[in-house]
């Protein structure tokens, strides 16, 4: 009987020992198994450089060429000269520059034909006073601005922003 507990004894001790590996073994195992599953199951990660969109800056660009006009005003007596020699000033974004002077050449005569026909329209009164060319300013400016930078998709190209006179003559 001694011998079977000795036999009994040595037996839960092997049992033990053939019941499987150490707890340290199986943990370690677990974490590189892991390891390698988490390498190769998550997409790596990506790392995303935002990139400052460029800042346009708006200029100012004056229109070399000069429109000159002589016409006849409205005036009681149906004599009387006037004479007009003018520059315009157009507001730009720097990258827009090409497409705005590419309009510009397309739309030329048309904007020439509409000039002539508001400065004809007004009278020799009107044009000699400081008021009268101040609205004759604004009318040129307005008719200019939509003549050359029509509005599409809610966008202008440019816009008109001023009048540079060289020349007034009344006679």
């Amino acid at each position: 009987m001694a011998d079977n507990k000795k036999k009994d004894g040595d037996e839960k001790t092997d049992e033990a020992k053939k019941k499987g590996l150490p707890a340290i073994v199986l943990v370690a195992a677990g974490a590189a198994l892991g390891g390698v599953g988490v390498v190769f199951a998550v997409p790596p990660k990506v790392v995303e450089v935002e990139v400052e969109q460029p800042v346009f800056e708006l200029v100012d660009i004056e229109h070399p060429d000069v429109l000159e006009f002589t016409f006849n005003p409205v005036s009681k007596t149906g004599r009387g000269i006037a004479s007009f020699k003018f520059q315009f000033v157009y507001t730009v974004r720097e990258d827009r520059e090409e497409e705005a002077f590419e309009l510009i050449k397309e739309k030329w005569r048309q904007v020439n034909s509409n000039i002539l026909l508001i400065l004809s329209n007004r009278s020799m009164d009107e044009l000699r006073t400081e008021s009268g060319i101040r609205m004759l300013e604004k009318d040129l400016i307005d008719d200019i601005d939509r003549t050359l930078f029509p509005e599409r998709d809610g966008e202008k190209v440019a816009k008109i922003a001023r009048i540079l006179w060289i020349k007034q003559l009344f006679q």
